[in-house]
């Protein structure tokens, strides 16, 4: 295996804290990747810092996408309130079971790129987030390249075998 490949992380990041809710101490959270049912009565999250370790009381939707947890160590609005802006993460052991065709980002970063025909393209640099899809940062000896994580042009990825199969493209100037 290519030294380029990522190390897996210690955590992921399962949410990320919106605001308080409510007067009993919970708090609106938007989910990162995967149904919000995932946030179990029972179940153990970190703050990104490591600070604080919290088990969920309750949990519900809330408006959008949002879920609205209640946590066994939170009690008050103001304790809600310090934990905005805050990523709350599982360990990578406690990670939902992804389905075929299903990674985690951190998986892709470090891939080889190959074009449909097996020629080398570049790595995985990093994967954006985008409006109608992610986009694929792609270096090689030339830069950055990005592409749409589109069927039309990410033909195939094989976490395991390290690549990234895409249908070659031309890149447009403004």
């Amino acid at each position: 295996m290519s030294s380029s490949r990522p190390v897996t992380p210690a955590k992921l990041r399962a949410a990320q804290v919106l605001r308080a809710h409510g007067v009993r101490g919970e708090v609106r959270a938007e989910p990162i990747g995967g149904d919000p049912s995932r946030f179990a009565p029972g179940t153990r999250l970190e703050t990104e810092d490591g600070a604080k370790t919290l088990t969920v009381r309750t949990s519900r939707p809330g408006p959008g996408d949002a879920v609205l947890l209640g946590f066994d160590e939170i009690t008050s609005p103001n304790e809600a309130a310090l934990l905005r802006g805050v990523y709350l993460c599982v360990d990578v052991d406690a990670a939902r079971p992804l389905s075929d065709g299903e990674w985690f980002v951190w998986q892709l970063v470090g891939l080889r790129v190959l074009d449909i025909t097996g020629a080398d393209v570049g790595v995985v640099d990093d994967v954006e987030a985008g409006v109608g899809n992610d986009v694929l940062v792609i270096r090689n000896a030339s830069g950055l390249h990005r592409l749409p994580m589109a069927r039309d042009y990410v033909t195939s990825i094989d976490v395991p075998a390290g690549t990234v199969t895409v249908t070659p493209w031309t890149e447009e100037t403004v």
